[in-house]
């Protein structure tokens, strides 16, 4: 019965709450070693226990910390390469785009020669078809007067998209 309030009494006297709540059967009780040992002993054994689980806390913090840096570190060079891709993916577009406006702007100018082929083309009587020599010459200053217009027309073209820094 002695030992029971022995218990109890440093129960109350314990301002660890854990005490309280998980018990203490031994305040004073034995050691590893089946020594008694009291109670500044094992308040500094716990002292020392909470300086040692502090270092090891520490240790895994700064070694937490390090990881995330590098991590960070990671993400932007993750980031900046994405931004990279994009703007080379961004280039390549738009030399498809200036392309696109090259071949567009040709296919206008060659329809263009093609319904002058198409109006020289019909079945009708004028002077310019007659069998005549003078006639075949109008024939080739037209057809020649006509293509040389068109590449002209084509250039003219592509320097006004160059002017407008449509194209580069």
């Amino acid at each position: 019965m002695s030992s029971e309030t022995n218990y109890k009494g440093d129960l109350q006297d314990s301002d660890n709450p854990q005490d309280h709540l998980f018990g203490s059967p031994k305040v004073t009780g034995r050691d590893s070693h089946g020594t008694r040992s009291s109670p500044t002993h094992s308040s500094i054994r716990k002292h020392r226990d909470v300086d040692e689980l502090e270092m090891l806390l520490e240790a895994y913090f700064v070694q937490i910390d390090g990881t995330l840096n590098k991590l960070s570190t990671l993400r932007e060079y993750v980031d900046d390469t994405e931004d990279y891709i994009n703007i080379m993916l961004d280039d390549k577009q738009n030399h498809l785009l200036q392309m696109g406006v090259m071949l567009t702007t040709a296919t206008v100018v060659i329809s263009a020669f093609i319904v002058i082929a198409g109006i020289l083309g019909m079945n009708i009587h004028i002077e310019l078809f007659d069998l005549t020599g003078a006639s075949m010459k109008k024939f080739l200053w037209t057809v020649g007067g006509s293509s040389t217009g068109m590449i002209f027309l084509y250039v003219f073209a592509i320097a006004w998209y160059k002017h407008k820094r449509l194209l580069e």
